[in-house]
């Protein structure tokens, strides 16, 4: 299990009222941030690599013992967010939505297993219902820990950072590069165009997507914003380029100042829990 750990000098983990918790889970580990809300900054950082294939269920013991013996966790959150990575989600326009029919509506095009949990939040932009399955085992471990959390998939503050900045190029595509599959967004004439997660093995594949899905809504060129990508994983960027010029790395796009020690390929990959650390 390999270790990242960054942690500004001004963090003290005793101190009431004042930190952000967001926490990151996926098949290759776990990770955690934590926000200032009177510095308006990141102060810490750390991201647990868990390097055996396990299923939820074992995810959430080792998940368990993590946040249970990790001691850089503040003491005292505000609010605590739990991401979790799956390409198991879909939109639903919010005039069809009905609450009892979520798991229904997520199984037409999705593999659900047994132990998930269905759950939904409301998207602004555009006016819709995401629904997502969180692992009922993995919600259940979290919750003992932070009963007040808020579960979430990574796709949510992927669409919110995208809404800030979409409309300074139209067409306008976001590319969020997770452990073995992609979250695509693409928009035009400033709505959500298409909204969906693909496999992926190399960045031909990654390529080969993207074009295929602006050529079936009938767009030639865009501007594209990467993230995600491990330092392995930038080859995608100059493949992208090849086709689309406009391509570029776009490491994080948030409220909150990041502490000068986290580098630029963190920023990127860890993106999405970079920005969903809000004190809101």
């Amino acid at each position: 299990m390999q270790t990242i750990e960054l942690v500004d000098e001004t963090y003290d983990i005793n101190t009431i009222n004042t930190y952000c918790l967001s926490i990151r889970v996926s098949l290759d580990g776990l990770s955690f941030c934590i926000a200032d809300k009177q510095q308006e900054k990141i102060v810490a950082f750390k991201h647990y690599q868990i390097n055996s294939a396990v299923d939820s269920e074992d995810l959430a013991i080792v998940v368990n013992k993590l946040l249970q013996d990790e001691q850089s966790l503040p003491k005292h959150p505000i609010k605590v967010t739990i991401l979790y990575v799956s390409p198991n989600y879909t939109l639903v326009p919010e005039e069809l939505f009905v609450d009892t029919k979520a798991k229904e509506l997520l199984s037409i095009t999705h593999q659900l297993d047994e132990l998930d949990e269905v759950h939904f939040i409301k998207i602004e932009e555009p006016k819709a219902m995401l629904i997502y399955a969180f692992p009922s085992t993995l919600a259940r471990k979290v919750k003992s820990v932070f009963p007040t959390a808020l579960l979430m998939p990574q796709v949510y503050p992927f669409l919110n950072r995208l809404r800030e900045e979409k409309f300074s190029e139209i067409p306008f595509v976001g590319i969020h590069v997770n452990e073995n599959f992609f979250d695509l967004a693409i928009y035009s004439k400033k709505n959500l165009q298409l909204l969906n997660s693909y496999t992926y093995k190399s960045p031909s594949d990654v390529l080969f997507f993207l074009a295929n899905a602006l050529k079936t809504l009938g767009l030639e060129s865009a501007t594209i914003s990467v993230a995600g990508a491990t330092e392995e994983g930038m080859a995608i960027i100059p493949a992208l380029k090849k086709f689309y010029p406009q391509t570029f790395n776009d490491p994080f796009s948030g409220n909150f100042t990041l502490s000068y020690k986290i580098r630029d390929h963190v920023k990127a990959r860890f993106s999405n829990l970079f920005y969903s650390t809000s004190c809101e």
